[in-house]
Protein backbone atom coordinates (compact mmCIF):
# COMPACT_ATOMS: atom_id res chain seq x y z
CA UNK A 1 0.00 0.00 0.00
CA UNK A 2 1.39 3.53 -1.30
CA UNK A 3 1.82 5.79 1.59
CA UNK A 4 0.71 9.20 0.97
CA UNK A 5 1.79 13.00 3.01
CA UNK A 6 -0.94 15.54 2.89
CA UNK A 7 0.20 19.36 4.07
CA UNK A 8 -1.68 22.03 3.99
CA UNK A 9 -2.49 24.87 6.71
CA UNK A 10 -6.27 24.67 5.43
CA UNK A 11 -7.37 21.97 7.67
CA UNK A 12 -10.82 21.41 5.58
CA UNK A 13 -8.45 20.38 2.70
CA UNK A 14 -6.60 17.86 4.39
CA UNK A 15 -9.52 16.19 6.05
CA UNK A 16 -11.35 16.10 2.01
CA UNK A 17 -8.01 15.24 0.26
CA UNK A 18 -6.91 12.19 2.44
CA UNK A 19 -10.67 10.39 2.83
CA UNK A 20 -10.85 10.54 -0.97
CA UNK A 21 -7.21 9.21 -1.03
CA UNK A 22 -7.84 6.85 1.46
CA UNK A 23 -11.32 5.37 -0.14
CA UNK A 24 -9.11 4.62 -3.45
CA UNK A 25 -7.02 2.24 -0.66
CA UNK A 26 -4.14 4.66 0.01
CA UNK A 27 -2.24 5.05 3.67
CA UNK A 28 -2.59 8.72 4.07
CA UNK A 29 -1.21 10.93 6.87
CA UNK A 30 -2.38 14.53 7.02
CA UNK A 31 -1.14 17.82 8.52
CA UNK A 32 -2.52 21.36 8.78
CA UNK A 33 0.75 22.52 10.74
CA UNK A 34 4.00 22.24 8.54
CA UNK A 35 6.72 22.42 11.47
CA UNK A 36 5.30 19.13 12.54
CA UNK A 37 5.96 17.63 8.62
CA UNK A 38 10.02 16.69 9.10
CA UNK A 39 8.87 14.45 11.70
CA UNK A 40 6.04 12.75 10.49
CA UNK A 41 7.69 12.28 7.48
CA UNK A 42 10.68 10.76 9.20
CA UNK A 43 8.21 8.46 11.32
CA UNK A 44 5.56 7.87 8.30
CA UNK A 45 8.03 7.65 5.38
CA UNK A 46 5.71 8.42 2.61
CA UNK A 47 5.78 7.79 -1.19
CA UNK A 48 4.39 10.49 -1.98
CA UNK A 49 3.80 14.28 -0.57
CA UNK A 50 0.96 16.77 -1.39
CA UNK A 51 1.85 19.62 -0.53
CA UNK A 52 0.59 23.58 0.36
CA UNK A 53 3.20 25.84 -1.60
CA UNK A 54 2.13 28.79 0.35
CA UNK A 55 1.57 28.00 4.61
CA UNK A 56 2.40 30.59 7.24
CA UNK A 57 5.42 28.64 8.77
CA UNK A 58 7.07 26.28 6.80
CA UNK A 59 6.13 26.74 3.04
CA UNK A 60 5.72 23.94 0.47
CA UNK A 61 9.31 24.63 -1.00
CA UNK A 62 10.96 24.53 2.38
CA UNK A 63 9.70 21.31 3.28
CA UNK A 64 10.37 19.50 -0.33
CA UNK A 65 13.68 20.29 0.18
CA UNK A 66 13.94 18.77 4.34
CA UNK A 67 12.10 15.85 2.23
CA UNK A 68 14.22 15.38 -0.32
CA UNK A 69 17.15 15.69 1.72
CA UNK A 70 15.88 12.38 3.96
CA UNK A 71 14.46 10.50 0.55
CA UNK A 72 15.67 11.94 -2.62
CA UNK A 73 13.11 9.35 -4.81
CA UNK A 74 10.52 10.71 -2.41
CA UNK A 75 7.35 12.19 -5.01
CA UNK A 76 6.06 15.72 -4.12
CA UNK A 77 3.04 17.70 -6.11
CA UNK A 78 3.00 21.05 -5.59
CA UNK A 79 -1.14 22.80 -4.76
CA UNK A 80 -1.06 26.17 -5.37
CA UNK A 81 -2.95 29.58 -6.58
CA UNK A 82 -3.02 30.62 -10.38
CA UNK A 83 -0.50 33.42 -9.03
CA UNK A 84 2.57 30.55 -7.94
CA UNK A 85 3.26 28.71 -11.05
CA UNK A 86 6.62 30.16 -11.95
CA UNK A 87 7.18 29.02 -8.34
CA UNK A 88 5.87 25.87 -9.26
CA UNK A 89 7.49 24.64 -12.27
CA UNK A 90 10.93 25.99 -10.84
CA UNK A 91 10.40 23.57 -7.91
CA UNK A 92 9.87 20.98 -10.76
CA UNK A 93 12.98 21.82 -12.36
CA UNK A 94 14.47 20.75 -8.79
CA UNK A 95 12.84 17.54 -8.37
CA UNK A 96 8.96 18.08 -8.12
CA UNK A 97 6.90 15.38 -9.99
CA UNK A 98 3.44 17.91 -10.73
CA UNK A 99 1.40 20.72 -9.24
CA UNK A 100 -2.19 21.30 -9.43
CA UNK A 101 -4.18 24.52 -9.04
CA UNK A 102 -6.51 25.43 -6.54
CA UNK A 103 -8.91 24.74 -6.94
CA UNK A 104 -8.77 21.72 -8.15
CA UNK A 105 -11.24 18.56 -8.63
CA UNK A 106 -10.76 15.23 -7.23
CA UNK A 107 -10.49 13.67 -11.30
CA UNK A 108 -7.38 15.44 -11.47
CA UNK A 109 -5.74 14.95 -8.19
CA UNK A 110 -6.17 11.03 -8.36
CA UNK A 111 -4.56 11.29 -12.01
CA UNK A 112 -1.55 13.22 -10.75
CA UNK A 113 -1.13 10.54 -7.83
CA UNK A 114 -1.47 7.68 -10.10
CA UNK A 115 1.37 9.58 -12.19
CA UNK A 116 3.42 10.44 -9.39
CA UNK A 117 3.24 6.59 -7.68
CA UNK A 118 4.04 4.41 -11.12
CA UNK A 119 7.16 7.14 -11.58
CA UNK A 120 7.92 6.70 -7.85
CA UNK A 121 7.76 2.61 -8.35
CA UNK A 122 9.85 3.03 -11.69
CA UNK A 123 12.77 5.14 -9.92
CA UNK A 124 12.73 2.39 -6.57
CA UNK A 125 12.63 -0.37 -9.86
CA UNK A 126 15.91 1.33 -11.33
CA UNK A 127 17.48 1.81 -8.30
CA UNK A 128 16.99 -2.19 -7.22
CA UNK A 129 18.26 -2.83 -10.99
CA UNK A 130 21.10 -1.16 -10.66
CA UNK A 131 21.73 -1.96 -7.36
CA UNK A 132 21.37 -6.04 -8.27
CA UNK A 133 23.62 -5.18 -11.18
CA UNK A 134 26.54 -3.68 -8.74
CA UNK A 135 26.67 -6.20 -6.27
CA UNK A 136 26.31 -9.05 -9.43
CA UNK A 137 29.47 -6.94 -10.46
CA UNK A 138 31.16 -6.96 -7.51
CA UNK A 139 30.43 -10.90 -7.13
CA UNK A 140 32.23 -11.00 -10.24
CA UNK A 141 35.07 -9.24 -9.87
CA UNK A 142 36.10 -10.65 -6.55
CA UNK A 143 35.86 -14.04 -8.49
CA UNK A 144 38.27 -12.41 -11.08
CA UNK A 145 40.39 -11.29 -8.87
CA UNK A 146 40.15 -15.11 -7.46
CA UNK A 147 40.90 -16.41 -10.44
CA UNK A 148 43.76 -13.66 -11.09
CA UNK A 149 45.89 -14.96 -8.13
CA UNK A 150 45.04 -18.76 -8.41
CA UNK A 151 46.67 -18.06 -12.75
CA UNK A 152 49.19 -15.83 -10.61
CA UNK A 153 50.37 -18.80 -8.39
CA UNK A 154 50.29 -20.97 -11.82
CA UNK A 155 52.70 -18.04 -13.45
CA UNK A 156 54.88 -18.00 -10.82
CA UNK A 157 55.43 -21.60 -10.60
CA UNK A 158 55.70 -21.60 -14.22
CA UNK A 159 58.37 -19.59 -14.06
CA UNK A 160 59.87 -21.45 -11.09
CA UNK A 161 60.27 -24.09 -12.98
CA UNK A 162 61.56 -22.80 -15.67
CA UNK A 163 64.52 -20.73 -14.00
CA UNK A 164 65.43 -24.34 -12.02
CA UNK A 165 65.11 -25.87 -15.20
CA UNK A 166 67.78 -24.17 -16.78
CA UNK A 167 70.23 -23.99 -13.95
CA UNK A 168 70.08 -27.76 -13.47
CA UNK A 169 71.30 -27.10 -16.73
CA UNK A 170 73.88 -25.11 -16.07
CA UNK A 171 75.19 -25.91 -12.99
CA UNK A 172 78.38 -23.24 -12.95
CA UNK A 173 75.30 -20.53 -12.50
CA UNK A 174 73.42 -21.94 -9.38
CA UNK A 175 70.75 -19.81 -8.00
CA UNK A 176 72.06 -17.09 -10.49
CA UNK A 177 68.83 -16.57 -12.04
CA UNK A 178 66.67 -16.12 -8.81
CA UNK A 179 69.23 -13.82 -7.33
CA UNK A 180 69.68 -11.42 -10.58
CA UNK A 181 66.19 -11.23 -10.66
CA UNK A 182 65.39 -9.94 -7.44
CA UNK A 183 69.22 -7.71 -7.79
CA UNK A 184 67.55 -5.79 -10.43
CA UNK A 185 64.20 -5.95 -9.63
CA UNK A 186 64.97 -4.27 -6.28
CA UNK A 187 67.38 -1.61 -8.27
CA UNK A 188 64.34 -0.89 -10.71
CA UNK A 189 62.35 0.02 -7.80
CA UNK A 190 64.64 2.24 -6.24
CA UNK A 191 64.95 4.26 -9.24
CA UNK A 192 61.04 5.02 -9.81
CA UNK A 193 59.97 1.98 -11.49
CA UNK A 194 56.30 -0.03 -10.63
CA UNK A 195 53.16 -1.86 -11.92
CA UNK A 196 53.59 -4.08 -14.50
CA UNK A 197 56.85 -2.55 -16.27
CA UNK A 198 58.42 -3.44 -13.14
CA UNK A 199 56.49 -6.82 -13.45
CA UNK A 200 58.30 -7.31 -16.43
CA UNK A 201 61.67 -6.22 -15.50
CA UNK A 202 61.78 -9.17 -12.97
CA UNK A 203 59.58 -11.89 -15.56
CA UNK A 204 62.75 -10.85 -17.97
CA UNK A 205 65.25 -10.88 -15.25
CA UNK A 206 64.52 -14.43 -13.97
CA UNK A 207 64.63 -16.01 -17.48
CA UNK A 208 67.52 -13.95 -19.34
CA UNK A 209 69.22 -17.26 -20.18
CA UNK A 210 66.46 -19.03 -21.04
CA UNK A 211 67.24 -19.69 -24.54
CA UNK A 212 70.57 -21.23 -23.39
CA UNK A 213 67.91 -24.19 -23.06
CA UNK A 214 68.84 -24.60 -26.87
CA UNK A 215 72.36 -24.79 -26.87
CA UNK A 216 74.46 -27.53 -27.39
CA UNK A 217 75.70 -29.09 -24.03
CA UNK A 218 79.07 -29.11 -26.23
CA UNK A 219 79.02 -25.33 -26.45
CA UNK A 220 77.18 -24.76 -22.95
CA UNK A 221 79.15 -27.04 -21.05
CA UNK A 222 82.50 -26.41 -22.56
CA UNK A 223 85.29 -25.62 -19.93
CA UNK A 224 87.56 -23.63 -21.67
CA UNK A 225 87.08 -20.98 -24.54
CA UNK A 226 84.80 -21.05 -26.92
CA UNK A 227 86.38 -21.01 -30.33
CA UNK A 228 84.59 -18.63 -33.32
CA UNK A 229 81.82 -21.29 -34.25
CA UNK A 230 80.75 -22.43 -30.86
CA UNK A 231 80.47 -18.14 -29.60
CA UNK A 232 78.47 -17.37 -33.06
CA UNK A 233 76.51 -19.91 -31.31
CA UNK A 234 76.14 -18.84 -27.74
CA UNK A 235 75.25 -15.50 -29.08
CA UNK A 236 71.55 -16.77 -29.92
CA UNK A 237 70.68 -17.70 -27.01
CA UNK A 238 69.17 -14.02 -26.53
CA UNK A 239 67.37 -14.34 -29.70
CA UNK A 240 66.83 -18.25 -28.80
CA UNK A 241 64.83 -17.20 -25.57
CA UNK A 242 62.80 -14.29 -26.63
CA UNK A 243 61.35 -16.64 -29.34
CA UNK A 244 60.10 -18.85 -27.05
CA UNK A 245 58.56 -16.23 -24.27
CA UNK A 246 56.90 -14.65 -27.26
CA UNK A 247 54.72 -18.00 -27.72
CA UNK A 248 53.64 -17.86 -24.00
CA UNK A 249 51.07 -14.64 -23.07
CA UNK A 250 51.71 -14.13 -19.89
CA UNK A 251 55.94 -13.80 -20.82
CA UNK A 252 56.06 -11.89 -24.24
CA UNK A 253 56.63 -8.19 -22.60
CA UNK A 254 59.45 -10.38 -20.75
CA UNK A 255 60.73 -11.26 -23.77
CA UNK A 256 62.40 -7.85 -24.24
CA UNK A 257 64.66 -8.09 -21.29
CA UNK A 258 65.77 -11.57 -22.41
CA UNK A 259 66.46 -10.13 -25.92
CA UNK A 260 68.50 -7.19 -24.68
CA UNK A 261 70.47 -8.55 -21.82
CA UNK A 262 73.79 -8.70 -23.53
CA UNK A 263 73.76 -5.11 -25.14
CA UNK A 264 75.76 -2.94 -24.13
CA UNK A 265 75.86 0.78 -23.58
CA UNK A 266 78.00 2.01 -26.11
CA UNK A 267 76.14 -0.23 -28.66
CA UNK A 268 78.98 -3.09 -29.18
CA UNK A 269 77.08 -5.38 -27.39
CA UNK A 270 74.68 -8.26 -29.28
CA UNK A 271 72.78 -9.28 -30.79
CA UNK A 272 71.23 -5.87 -31.82
CA UNK A 273 73.87 -3.28 -31.60
CA UNK A 274 71.91 -1.16 -29.41
CA UNK A 275 72.88 2.30 -28.07
CA UNK A 276 72.13 4.04 -25.00
CA UNK A 277 68.64 4.65 -23.99
CA UNK A 278 67.52 2.10 -27.23
CA UNK A 279 68.46 -0.30 -25.04
CA UNK A 280 65.41 -1.02 -22.44
CA UNK A 281 66.05 0.43 -18.75
CA UNK A 282 65.43 -3.06 -17.25
CA UNK A 283 67.94 -4.63 -19.31
CA UNK A 284 70.42 -1.58 -18.39
CA UNK A 285 69.98 -2.36 -14.80
CA UNK A 286 70.07 -6.30 -15.45
CA UNK A 287 73.83 -5.33 -17.26
CA UNK A 288 75.16 -3.83 -14.43
CA UNK A 289 73.47 -6.77 -11.79
CA UNK A 290 74.68 -9.91 -13.98
CA UNK A 291 78.30 -8.35 -14.45
CA UNK A 292 79.03 -8.51 -10.71
CA UNK A 293 77.04 -11.57 -10.44
CA UNK A 294 79.31 -13.21 -12.68
CA UNK A 295 82.43 -11.38 -10.38
CA UNK A 296 81.46 -12.43 -7.29
CA UNK A 297 80.35 -15.73 -7.84
CA UNK A 298 82.43 -18.99 -8.76
CA UNK A 299 82.17 -20.24 -12.36
CA UNK A 300 84.36 -22.55 -14.71
CA UNK A 301 85.72 -19.46 -16.69
CA UNK A 302 86.76 -17.32 -13.87
CA UNK A 303 87.69 -17.21 -9.83
CA UNK A 304 85.85 -15.03 -7.92
CA UNK A 305 86.74 -11.91 -6.76
CA UNK A 306 85.42 -9.54 -3.85
CA UNK A 307 82.22 -7.33 -4.20
CA UNK A 308 84.40 -3.57 -3.74
CA UNK A 309 86.53 -4.90 -6.52
CA UNK A 310 83.74 -6.17 -8.94
CA UNK A 311 82.23 -2.63 -8.11
CA UNK A 312 85.63 -0.93 -9.48
CA UNK A 313 85.48 -3.12 -12.69
CA UNK A 314 82.18 -2.08 -13.53
CA UNK A 315 82.95 1.98 -12.92
CA UNK A 316 85.88 1.07 -14.91
CA UNK A 317 83.19 0.34 -17.67
CA UNK A 318 81.23 3.26 -17.40
CA UNK A 319 79.43 4.86 -20.41
CA UNK A 320 81.08 1.96 -22.01
CA UNK A 321 79.28 -1.63 -20.82
CA UNK A 322 77.04 0.32 -18.66
CA UNK A 323 74.80 3.50 -18.10
CA UNK A 324 76.79 5.91 -15.85
CA UNK A 325 73.36 7.15 -14.94
CA UNK A 326 72.84 3.61 -12.81
CA UNK A 327 76.17 2.98 -11.77
CA UNK A 328 76.22 4.11 -8.07
CA UNK A 329 72.78 3.64 -7.46
CA UNK A 330 73.26 0.00 -8.77
CA UNK A 331 76.36 -0.33 -6.49
CA UNK A 332 74.60 1.27 -3.43
CA UNK A 333 71.57 -0.98 -3.56
CA UNK A 334 73.64 -4.02 -4.41
CA UNK A 335 76.29 -3.49 -1.16
CA UNK A 336 73.48 -3.96 1.10
CA UNK A 337 72.05 -6.91 -0.93
CA UNK A 338 75.24 -9.32 -2.04
CA UNK A 339 76.36 -11.81 0.72
CA UNK A 340 78.69 -10.33 3.18
CA UNK A 341 81.50 -12.96 1.91
CA UNK A 342 81.12 -11.43 -1.25
CA UNK A 343 82.24 -8.02 -0.04
CA UNK A 344 86.00 -8.95 1.45
CA UNK A 345 89.04 -8.12 -0.06
CA UNK A 346 89.24 -12.13 -0.65
CA UNK A 347 86.13 -13.46 -1.89
CA UNK A 348 85.22 -17.32 -0.90
CA UNK A 349 86.20 -19.28 -3.77
CA UNK A 350 83.25 -21.68 -2.98
CA UNK A 351 80.61 -18.83 -2.89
Amino acid sequence: MSRILVIDDEAEIVTLVSEVLRSAGYEVRGLANSREGEEVFRIFGPDLCLLDFRMPELTGADLFRQFKAIDPLVETIFLTAEAETTLAIDLMKAGAIDYLLKPFDMGQLMAAVRRALEHRQLLRENVNYRNHLERLVAERTAALNDALRGLKHIHEGTLSALSTALDFRDQSTSGHSQRVAQWTTGIARTIGISGEELHQIEQGSLLHDIGKLKIPDSVLLKPGPLDKDQWLVMRRHPEYGRDFLANIDFLRSASKIVYTHHEKFDGSGYPQGLRREKIPIGARCFAIVDAVDAMIFKRPYNKPISFEKAGDEVMRCSGSHFDPELIRGALDFLSSHVPKATQSKQASRTA
